[in-house]
């Protein structure tokens, strides 16, 4: 195991920075003319929804107007719906409320729960579940914020029709609610269509088809297919969300803003690991992969590196760029980000993000419009919708949230004797990859 302090301070790896080359979006059919021209009045947009993690440094920094929702991470919940470890958000919740609403950005209050336990005692009693959202709402409707998001991950499939109703009764007290669901669900236990039908958006997370304790390779493929599995992909999570009923416009598309390095004895692909491996942000795995060979993964659109280590796979802005354009290209309500304060706080990462998801009256393709000017753009219209600085220490945290994040840890495949601070960098969006088991 690596020391603690390789994973946050990219200043300790002696590799210089240098950006990849764009990657190749050919691979997609596409010739990357989605620049948008930023409307006027703001706010015509698909949904780009930001997470903002409480370790983020100086969280107030970042670049809010880039996003129509910031969702602060996180408070728990007791086995009653007694509402935990509010401090976080109770005392940055009415600053973040007034920079968010200046430009225009949604507020919302994550709550997490990942142990079958609680979520047992919560959704399946209505007393308990009525407690929470009681609370809930108070938390967030005395702040003047916007919603809930309700990040319970690894749900058991015989809670699946109360969490529908947990998140119906949620949003009956707050004006939004989103659900975070994963990439695949092994048990069947989120209700696709009907999650959708009682919230605003389903968050999918689109990310950790290859989490930590497993092989070396792409933690968000694009495309599967050889040499990897076909049905662990992006493309093939967002047919089996359709394929179950979720309308496009209640799907918001993950992306993950950090990637893993496995230790691994070769560069073969796919590889071999020896090891667990270990969680980098955005901004310092492109820092770190810079001292080394670059290297790209053609079918899952996937940059990777092979270090002293092993085997590097993360996704950089062009990465990105290629697995937003394809979303946005769905059809979907947007687009969203694991998490806020992971890229560095980069403003041309985050010029690069608007240039997709705000939109104008026409297509900007660089053809003239020639279409009616009554009905401008053939393009559907949209839904109604921290820094991490490289000398950061890592998050200090409660014995309480050790707990927490070895538990998740040990949810999504990564070894639960990871230091709790390593399994909070990826904590709440990777997900437990559960494909969905249909009578």
């Amino acid at each position: 195991m690596l020391p603690l302090t390789y994973l946050f301070i990219g200043s300790a790896l002696s590799a210089e920075f240098s950006p990849h080359a764009h990657h190749m979006a050919q691979a997609l059919g596409s010739d990357l003319t989605h620049q948008r021209a930023i409307p006027t009045p703001a706010g015509e947009r698909l949904t780009s929804y930001g997470f903002l993690p409480y370790w983020i440094s100086d969280p107030l920094s970042l670049d809010l107007d880039s996003l129509t929702h910031v969702a602060y991470f996180r408070v728990g919940l007791s086995s009653t719906g007694v509402p935990t470890e509010t401090s976080g958000w109770t005392n940055i919740a009415s600053d973040l409320v007034a920079a968010a609403h200046a430009v225009g950005t949604k507020v919302h209050l994550t709550v997490a729960v990942f142990d079958d336990d609680t979520q047992n005692s919560v959704l399946g009693s209505a007393t308990h579940r009525t407690n929470a959202v009681t609370a809930l709402a108070r938390l967030v409707n005395d702040f003047g914020a916007d919603g809930v998001n309700v990040d319970f991950e690894g749900t058991p499939a015989s809670q699946k029709a109360n969490l529908v109703s947990f998140v119906a009764e949620l949003k009956a007290e707050v004006d939004e609610v989103y659900v975070d669901t994963p990439a695949i669900d092994w048990s069947g236990a989120y209700d696709y269509d009907e999650l959708a039908f009682a919230s605003d958006g389903l968050f999918i997370m689109a990310y950790d088809y290859h989490w930590g304790g497993g092989s070396p390779g792409p933690v968000s493929p694009l495309f599967g297919g050889s040499p990897w599995p076909s049905d662990y992909a992006m493309d093939w999570t967002l047919d089996d969300y359709r394929t179950y009923g979720a309308p496009d416009d209640k799907i918001v598309i993950g992306l993950p803003l950090y990637g893993r390095e496995w230790p691994s004895p070769s560069d073969a692909v796919p590889g071999t690991s020896s090891g667990d491996a270990v969680s980098h942000t955005m901004a310092n795995a492109i820092e770190r992969a810079a001292g080394y060979p670059a290297r790209f993964e053609e079918t899952s659109q996937t940059a990777w590196a092979f270090t002293e280590v092993g085997q590097l796979w993360y996704d950089d802005h062009a990465t990105i760029e290629t697995k937003l354009e394809w979303s946005v290209d769905q059809g979907v309500q947007g687009v969203g980000f694991w998490a806020l304060g992971y890229d560095g706080n980069d403003p041309d990462f985050w010029a690069m993000v608007d240039s997709y998801t705000v939109i104008t009256t026409t297509e900007d393709s660089g053809a003239p419009d020639t279409g009616d000017p009554d009905t401008g753009s053939d393009e559907p219209p949209p839904p109604d919708t921290g820094r991490l600085d490289d000398t950061s220490e890592p998050p200090v945290l409660s014995e309480d949230s050790q707990d927490d994040a070895e538990e998740k840890g040990s949810g999504c495949g990564c070894s639960s004797t990871k230091t709790g601070a390593e399994a909070w960098l990826l904590l709440p969006l990777m997900g437990l990859l559960r494909r969905r088991r249909r009578a």
